[in-house]
């Protein structure tokens, strides 16, 4: 029933409508954020779109938006006021986000900013919500048994649908909120995990695993990708002590500076998780824009070392899409002129 009600409300006319009246006051723009692809029939994963979706979700938006680049972001007069502006960008720099994703890109003539964690891609290790959710989802796991470490004796619904995932969604939530996967808690359950379904894991990581350093510059030569940065170590930079997070923020900058021929402007904070210390420090690292996860429209006024993006999951039908779309869109009419 609110899947239908979310159909309803999404339809593109209505996004349509909503974008004419927004753009009378300038013109109206939405930043969407993806992870990752798989091939159709691979196991689904919380945000892992299938190949066929994606593809699909570009057709819808090329029917109600223009699509942006991150340029055009500081070029006001590019921008289209007519219909509505759509950035996308993709977090976190797996593999398929060349494979699978660019190549529909380039056939939708979408340009997307990419935020690559260079750590991973220097060691070409998985990241570590994979090596939780890869067995969980492969092997069809109804129970993960934490306990020992502090955490829950979780239990997954068995249809893989929604409520699976707001299973996994809280396994996952509980790790994050006691540290990075350094901490001895998160540290000793990922080994537990792995100990009990390393070895049926790994035959799935590969076509999951991050981007190699040649694959980093592939993907930047391409006319429709931009590379920004997602952190050295793709962890919570709140729970940086000062060091670690200027680390963190410079050396991922100078790494794909290295990669790509010119430093990054652009940021994503991973989970987007981000305090007034991190947004200063990234800005002290020469980034101009952060990005964060929560939903929002970009405009001229957002902070900059706060702006909002709309999350894209693979359990996202496309009526969801344009729910989300259209709720921002009414939400911005009901706000102070940009």
């Amino acid at each position: 029933m609110l899947e239908a009600v979310k159909s309803m409300i999404g339809q593109p006319v209505l996004t349509r409508g909503l974008t004419r009246a927004g753009g009378r006051g300038g013109p109206v723009v939405a930043v969407l954020c993806y992870h990752d692809l798989r091939e159709d029939g691979d196991f689904r994963n919380w945000l892992r779109l299938s190949v066929t979706d994606f593809d699909r979700h570009l057709t819808w938006l090329g029917r109600v938006a223009r699509f942006i680049a991150p340029e055009d972001l500081d070029a006001p007069e590019r921008l289209a006021r007519d219909r509505l502006n759509v950035m996308l960008t993709f977090d976190d720099g797996y593999v398929n986000n060349l494979k699978l994703a660019l190549p529909l890109l380039a056939a939708h003539r979408a340009p997307a900013l990419f935020f690559v964690s260079t750590h991973p891609v220097q060691e070409q290790q998985p990241f570590w919500p994979d090596l939780v959710l890869t067995p969980v989802q492969a092997l069809r796991l109804e129970r993960l048994d934490l306990t020992a470490f502090g955490f829950a004796d979780y239990r997954f619904r068995a249809a893989d649908d929604g409520d699976r995932w707001e299973d996994l969604e809280r396994l996952l939530v509980d790790l994050k909120r006691v540290g990075n996967q350094d901490h001895p808690r998160v540290a000793g359950a990922l080994a537990h995990i792995t100990d009990l379904h390393g070895a049926a894991a790994a035959e799935h990581l590969q076509r999951f695993r991050p981007l190699s350093e040649g694959e980093v510059r592939e993907l930047a030569r391409s006319p429709w990708a931009r590379v920004g940065s997602h952190s050295h170590d793709h962890v919570l930079l709140t729970y940086l002590d000062d060091a670690a997070l200027a680390m963190n923020l410079a050396e991922s900058r100078r790494i794909l500076a290295g990669l790509t021929g010119s430093p990054p402007t652009d940021l994503a904070y991973p989970n987007g998780t981000w305090d007034a210390r991190v947004a200063a420090a990234t800005r002290e690292a020469g980034y101009l824009r952060a990005w964060t996860s929560s939903p929002g429209l970009f405009t001229s006024v957002t902070p900059r070392m706060a702006l909002p993006r709309l999350m894209v999951g693979g359990y996202d039908s496309l009526g969801v899409l344009g729910f989300v779309l259209n709720k921002q869109l009414a939400l911005g009419l009901a706000s102070p002129r940009r």
